[in-house]
C-alpha cells in the first residue's frame, strides 16, 4: 500500500515526537511513525508513477498551515491522535490530490477530518492513564505541512519512496 502524507515542519514534528515518547510503553520495540497527516492511500501503485501524477500539484502548493487542539482516541487500532481542524487550504490540497490520483487504485478510505497519529496498538489497561497523561502534556499546536511524501507500507514496515517540499 502507498500512503500519501503531509509531513510537518520541524518545530511541530519535535513537539509531536516528544508526545509520542511520553506515550510510548516500556519494552515496546516498534518504531514510532514520523509526524505526519495521512491524506490518501493507494493499492498496488508504482510510487514513481504516482509522483509524476501528483508532482505538479505539490510544486504549485504553498506550505499549508494547520491547527490541532483536540486529542482523539480510536478503539479501532487502539490509537491516539491529534484532531486537525479543517481549513480551506487543506481541503483544497486533499481534493486536488484525490482528483489527480483518480487513475490509480485507491486503498482504504482515511479519516476525514484529518488526524495526526501519535501512537497505535495501545493495550486496553493503558487507555485511561495514557489519555490523562496526554491531556496534561498537550497544548494546542499550530504549524505547517512542509512536504508531500509517498510511503510504502507493508505490515509494520514503512519506506519513504519520495518527498516533494512545498514552497515556504
Amino acid at each position: 500500500m502507498q500512503l500519501l502524507v503531509l509531513r510537518l515542519d520541524y518545530r511541530s514534528s519535535a513537539i509531536i515526537e516528544h508526545l509520542q515518547r511520553q506515550l510510548r510503553q516500556p519494552n515496546v520495540n516498534t518504531a514510532l511513525q514520523l509526524p505526519h497527516i495521512p491524506l490518501l492511500a493507494f493499492e498496488q501503485t508504482a510510487p514513481l508513477q504516482l509522483k509524476a501524477a501528483l508532482e505538479p500539484i505539490a510544486e504549485s502548493t504553498q506550505a499549508i498551515a494547520f491547527h490541532a487542539s483536540d486529542i482523539g482516541f480510536s478503539k479501532n487500532g487502539e490509537r491516539f491522535y491529534l484532531q486537525v481542524q479543517p481549513n480551506g487550504a487543506l481541503d483544497e490540497l486533499y481534493n486536488s490530490l484525490k482528483l489527480a490520483g483518480r487513475g490509480f487504485q485507491f486503498g482504504p478510505e482515511l479519516h476525514w477530518p484529518l488526524r495526526i497519529p501519535l501512537i497505535n496498538k495501545v493495550p486496553a489497561p493503558f487507555w485511561g492513564p495514557l489519555f490523562a497523561r496526554l491531556a496534561l502534556e498537550f497544548n494546542p499546536l499550530s504549524g505547517t505541512g512542509a512536504a508531500l511524501e509517498c510511503w510504502s507500507v507493508i505490515g509494520d514496515r514503512t519506506t519513504i519512496e519520495w518527498s516533494i517540499f512545498l514552497d515556504s
